[in-house]
């Protein structure tokens, strides 16, 4: 399936009606889910790939993580292979197609770490932003903004809970004498001449707190809640399900 002719037009250049959204930039009825709660999987080594991707083809695929449905195609993403990459704070703009091809939304970087989303008929929908966490108290916590062009409150979250980067910090030393360990079964094969294992049995991750929960400044109830691996639990019925998709590619581009 080739989406690549969608990525050529300018979020002004896309025509179509225009419906008004409802909560947190709630999308039309067509780009929503019958279900309150949706999950979807994001595979984000795809994304790091993009520049090796061949041309046409999508970065990634958004798919359904529900045991219903799981592995249903819900959405392709597109990167361009050209497209400059300023790091976590500068993404290259990418767009989100449905199933048939159809542009649900384009992202755009417009400062550090500000990404203005519209959607297929080029109208703004909302406004993504991200924030380093504080140089101290150790440890930062990167900081996600979601705010509907609609207005209401944004939905806000953090990477790792407090309750997570306290386990961690009491345990990091433990995850350290792990890590130093398995670096050194790394050598073994390395020496032999054998680079793929070496790589396998040294690629031990730390495992950094990686939970996120989108929320209003108030509330308690989460409308996003992300639970590592790639999979988030999304309320579809108070969040543009386009919005969603926007934060969720952002998200794992972080390496959570």
């Amino acid at each position: 399936m080739n989406h690549s002719s969608k990525e050529g037009s300018s979020p002004g250049q896309q025509q179509g009606p225009r419906q008004a959204p409802g909560e947190y930039g709630q999308a039309p009825t067509s780009h929503s889910s019958p279900a309150s709660e949706i999950r979807i999987e994001i595979d984000s080594k795809r994304l790091r790939a993009y520049a090796r991707t061949k041309a046409g083809e999508q970065t990634l695929t958004v798919r359904s993580a529900a045991d219903e449905t799981k592995g249903n195609r819900l959405a392709y993403v597109h990167v361009p292979q050209d497209g400059p990459n300023g790091g976590r704070q500068a993404r290259p703009p990418f767009t989100v197609s449905g199933p048939n091809a159809e542009l649900l939304c384009s992202v755009r970087p417009s400062g550090s770490g500000v990404y203005e989303v519209y959607g297929g008929d080029g109208a703004p929908i909302g406004r993504i932003t991200r924030l380093d966490g504080r140089a101290l108290p150790w440890p930062r916590r990167p900081r996600w903004t979601v705010q509907a062009v609609t207005g209401g409150e944004p939905l806000t979250a953090e990477r790792g809970t407090p309750v997570g980067w306290a386990l961690f910090t009491v345990f990091s030393p433990v995850y350290l004498v792990i890590w130093a360990l398995g670096a050194l079964q790394g050598l073994v094969p390395l020496l032999f001449g054998d680079k793929d294992e070496a790589r396998k049995e040294s690629a031990w991750d730390l495992g950094l707190p990686s939970r996120a929960l989108w929320r209003a400044s108030g509330h308690s109830e989460v409308v996003v809640d992300y639970r590592g691996g790639g999979i988030f639990h999304i309320e579809s019925s108070r969040l543009d399900s386009r919005l969603a998709y926007a934060q969720s590619v952002l998200h794992v581009w972080d390496g959570v």
